[in-house]
C-alpha cells in the first residue's frame, strides 16, 4: 500500500477526477507468483465523502495475507563455494598449535624433565606437532566435506533456495482535503503493521490553482515513522522523509501534462531481516543448509525522483492516452528508469476498456554481491537481494470498468508481470514473474 506523499497525491488526483462526488468501493486482489512462490491476498475499500462544503474525507483500509516461499540470498547449490584445502589446513594448524601449547604448559614440570625447558622449546614443539598432523586433519576435512556436499542430489540444482513465510498485513490512510481559495491543503494519516514490520505515517500536500486554474502547483511532504524486526529479532527503527515539487497544465481541454520532483532521506535500519549473502571462503560443507551472513545494507539513503506524464482524449476514438516516464537515482549508486503506456478506450455508453504496458530498468546497487568474495575483511555493505541487482521488468495489464448504473460500477483487472537480471551471474531463478486478478466496484451517493 503506498504511504505517505504518494497516498496523498493519488487520493488528491481520485477526488479532483470524481468531481467531488462521494463513493465507497471494494476491490479484491490475487497476486500469484510463478513455480509456488509468493502469493498475495488483498481485501482493500477506498471512500471519498464529503464533509461541508470545502471539507472532505478519504481513505482506504487494506487487509492482505502472504504466503509463499522467497529467496534467502543463496545463488543455486550448484555455485557454492568449496571452502579451500589452504583455510582448512590453517585452521587445523592453529588448532593443534594451541592445543598442544596448552598442553605443554598444563604439564610444565613434565615437559621440563623431558628437556623442554624454556618457552621457546614448547612453542618450537608445538609448531612441530601442528605441522605433521595438521596436513592429515585437512584432507580428511576436505574430503569428508566434499563427499558430503557433491552426494547431496540438491547438489546439482541450477535454481536459488527459497524459504517459505507467512504473514498478515493490516493498513490504513485517512485524509481531509481541505479548500481555502485557490489552496487545496491535504493533512493525512497512515498506518500499517505486519508481525516483524510497524509503520506510522504522517504527510501535508498543498495543491495551488494557479492561471484561472489551468495551472496546478503541489508542494508536498511526508514522514514515515517505522519499527522493523532485525534478523536477531530486536526491533529497529528506520525514518523515511519525502519532499515534492510539481506542477499540472492545461495544454487545452481535452490535454494536459504533470511534472514532479521527489527528494527523500531515510536513516535507521534499511537491511532486510530475511536476506542472507554467501562468503566465498566460508563453509559450505552441509548440503542442506546454506551458510549465510546476515546482509547489511548501509544505514542512510537519499533518492531523487523526476516523473513527466501527458494526457490526451482524442475525439474520433472516443478515448485517451496517458504516457508517463520516471527516472530515479539514489545513493545507492541506483539508477533506474520506468516507461508507462496506457490506454483508456470508450466503448459505448457502459464500458471503459483499459489496456497498458510498462517498462523498468535499473542498474545494481553498489554493494550487490551474489557470493562476497571474501571474509577477511568484508566490504563495508553488502546484500545479495535479487532486487538490488541490475534487472528489468515488464507488465502488460487489462483493465475494465462498467458503469451498470448511475450510482454502481464494476472492474475487473489483469496484468502479467515479468522481471529478469541482467548482471550475467545472477540465477534467472531468483527474479520472479506474477500474475494478478483484480475485481471491484464502486458505489456512487
Amino acid at each position: 500500500m503506498a504511504i505517505g506523499l504518494a497516498v496523498v497525491l493519488f487520493l488528491g488526483r481520485v477526488n479532483r477526477a470524481s468531481a467531488e462526488a462521494d463513493y465507497f468501493g471494494y476491490e479484491h486482489e490475487f497476486y500469484k507468483e510463478d513455480d509456488h512462490r509468493i502469493q498475495v491476498d488483498t481485501d482493500s475499500t477506498h471512500f471519498d465523502i464529503g464533509l461541508g462544503a470545502k471539507v472532505r474525507l478519504t481513505g482506504e483500509v487494506v487487509f492482505d495475507v502472504i504466503s509463499g516461499a522467497t529467496p534467502n540470498g543463496a545463488p543455486p547449490q550448484s555455485k557454492w563455494p568449496f571452502i579451500s584445502f589452504g583455510k582448512l589446513a590453517t585452521d587445523a594448524y592453529n588448532s593443534a598449535y594451541t592445543s598442544q601449547f596448552n598442553h605443554y604448559v598444563s604439564q610444565n614440570q613434565i615437559y621440563v624433565d623431558a628437556g623442554l625447558e624454556s618457552y621457546h622449546d614448547m612453542t618450537n614443539a608445538a609448531a612441530g606437532f601442528a605441522s605433521s598432523t595438521a596436513p592429515t586433519i585437512a584432507t580428511n576435512s576436505a574430503t569428508s566435506a566434499y563427499n558430503s556436499l557433491t552426494n547431496n542430489p540438491n547438489f546439482r540444482k541450477t535454481t536459488v533456495p527459497l524459504v517459505h513465510m507467512r504473514d498478515f498485513r493490516m493498513a490504513f490512510n485517512l485524509a481531509t482535503p481541505i479548500t481555502l481559495q485557490n489552496h487545496l491543503l491535504t493533512p493525512s494519516v497512515a498506518f500499517s503493521a505486519e508481525s516483524d514490520y510497524v509503520s506510522r505515517g504522517v504527510a501535508l500536500n498543498d495543491a495551488i490553482s494557479l492561471n484561472n486554474k489551468n495551472t496546478t502547483l503541489s508542494l508536498g511532504w511526508s514522514r514515515n515513522m517505522d519499527i522493523v524486526r532485525d534478523d536477531v529479532f530486536i526491533w529497529q527503527r528506520k525514518i523515511s522523509d519525502d519532499f515534492l515539487i510539481g506542477v499540472n497544465q492545461l495544454l487545452g481541454p481535452k490535454s494536459y501534462i504533470t511534472a514532479d520532483f521527489t527528494y527523500g532521506n531515510e536513516a535507521g535500519y534499511l537491511s532486510d531481516p530475511y536476506r542472507g549473502v554467501m562468503i566465498a571462503n566460508s563453509d559450505q560443507s552441509n548440503p542442506n543448509d546454506a551458510a549465510l551472513n546476515p546482509e547489511k545494507r548501509p544505514r542512510h539513503r537519499t533518492k531523487q525522483i523526476i516523473y513527466l506524464s501527458w494526457t490526451q482524449f482524442i475525439d474520433p476514438l472516443k478515448g485517451s492516452v496517458e504516457v508517463g516516464y520516471r527516472y530515479f537515482h539514489d545513493s545507492y549508486e541506483i539508477n533506474a528508469q520506468t516507461f508507462d503506456l496506457s490506454w483508456h478506450q470508450k466503448i459505448g455508453r457502459k464500458v471503459v476498456v483499459s489496456p497498458s504496458f510498462r517498462y523498468y530498468y535499473q542498474t545494481a546497487a553498489n554493494f550487490y554481491y551474489e557470493i562476497v568474495p571474501n571474509i577477511s575483511p568484508l566490504p563495508v555493505a553488502y546484500s545479495a537481494d535479487y532486487r538490488l541487482s541490475e534487472l528489468e521488468s515488464f507488465t502488460l495489464g487489462l483493465r475494465v470498468t462498467y458503469r451498470v448504473f448511475r450510482h454502481l460500477s464494476l472492474e475487473a483487472g489483469y496484468m502479467r508481470y515479468v522481471m529478469e537480471g541482467l548482471d550475467g551471474h545472477t540465477s534467472q531463478s531468483a527474479y520472479p514473474s506474477a500474475n494478478v486478478v483484480s475485481i471491484g466496484g464502486t458505489i456512487w451517493f
